[in-house]
């Protein structure tokens, strides 16, 4: 599509792919904006989301999938927050051609819709994503092949194993086919246990890179979100089943919008699995945290926007510690500042401050 988009304007595949960009990341904000403007949300949500580093580093990629597949997802979540199941279902098949990890996308789609959704809806998404399975496999063919010499599970498989450990534990891994450090420790592995091209492994000297980057995605990149969500845990499982009203509850939802449980539970599951999934994706944890922005961006604005009054001084307060967090860890990830352990540190503390300042979510001052 990029490469079209190029050739239609004559300035080469490298301008369509910014013209594509530029085109989704418009349609990413409008969407999500109507998904906070269907709940009336109010001021301090939009700043609160809006005014984050996320689109400056989402859009900052747009040669890459993630941009796209966004946009796809947003308009799946508008839609069946507003009860057009079968559009919305049928938006799987460019979604899992953006991106094949839509199949994660379909599973915590079962689990949202089951009993919710209607079976001429269920076949479409079925049919839909089918055929995007089939076509991905017919255009993959044509790429190249791993530089390993391994393939289907056996690479996934070995692809988590090496993330896990760079990311979670500081240990980046080496091999023969992957030579990208001076490793301290090397082992030739025995004849008839080779991995495809795979021949000799080792490991590289530890760095603190990997788990410090991980602590800025997960603590950094939405802010004190993850302090908002401990804080409200309770509350927000609940809603995985039902969504309860109270005189104690101040909810702003819309109880009419027929696809609210639906919507609440996929950005729930999918959200929170992105999320926690983030370390065996791949090395870069600032971009594929970002996968987890249904939950942040429609779950969570709607459960603080529910039980907290967000006017007056300490809203803004809170506001401007959000937006001090996430800018905080953006600017720790993109200058790869030399004390980026204390940034991490740093964004880790203003949840925790962030925690300590919002765990009675009843309180009336708010």
């Amino acid at each position: 599509m990029a490469g079209w988009l190029g050739h239609v304007a004559g300035l080469g595949i490298d301008t369509g792919f910014l013209a594509m960009g530029i085109v989704c990341l418009i349609a990413l904000i409008a969407l999500v904006a109507a998904l906070l403007w269907s709940w009336r949300a109010p001021a301090a949500i939009f700043a609160g989301i809006f005014l984050m580093p996320f689109w400056v580093d989402i859009f900052h990629d747009y040669y890459l999938p993630d941009l796209l597949h966004a946009a796809i997802l947003a308009a799946i979540l508008l839609c069946l927050l507003f009860g057009h199941t079968g559009f919305a279902l049928l938006l799987l098949f460019p979604a899992y051609l953006a991106r094949e990890s839509t199949i994660l996308v379909a599973g915590c789609l079962i689990f949202a819709g089951w009993r919710r959704i209607p079976f001429r809806s269920a076949v479409i998404g079925l049919v839909a994503i089918v055929c995007g399975v089939v076509v991905s496999r017919h255009f993959g063919r044509f790429g190249l092949p791993s530089v390993h010499g391994l393939t289907g599970g056996v690479y996934i498989l070995g692809k988590l194993f090496w993330n896990l450990f760079k990311n979670l534990f500081g240990l980046p891994l080496w091999s023969n086919t992957l030579p990208e450090c001076s490793p301290v420790w090397v082992k030739t592995l025995p004849a008839g246990y080779h991995f495809g091209a795979i021949r000799t492994i080792g490991v590289c000297q530890p760095s603190l890179w990997g788990p410090v980057r991980l602590l800025l995605a997960w603590f950094g990149i939405f802010g004190i979100g993850p302090a908002l969500a401990t804080a409200l845990w309770r509350r927000m499982f609940s809603r995985l089943w039902r969504v309860p009203s109270s005189a104690r509850e101040r909810q702003p939802v819309p109880e009419n919008l027929p696809g609210l449980v639906i919507v609440f539970r996929f950005c729930i599951l999918y959200g929170v699995i992105s999320i926690l999934i983030t370390p065996l994706l791949g090395a870069s944890a600032d971009r594929l945290v970002e996968y987890g922005w249904p939950f942040y961006f429609v779950v969570l604005p709607w459960l603080v926007a529910g039980f907290y009054h967000l006017h007056g001084w300490r809203p803004a307060g809170f506001l401007l510690l959000h937006l001090l967090t996430c800018w905080l860890a953006w600017f720790a990830f993109t200058q790869r500042v030399p004390s980026f352990l204390f940034a991490g540190l740093a964004v880790l503390g203003l949840n925790g401050l962030g925690y300590t300042l919002v765990r009675r979510p009843g309180d009336p001052r708010w």
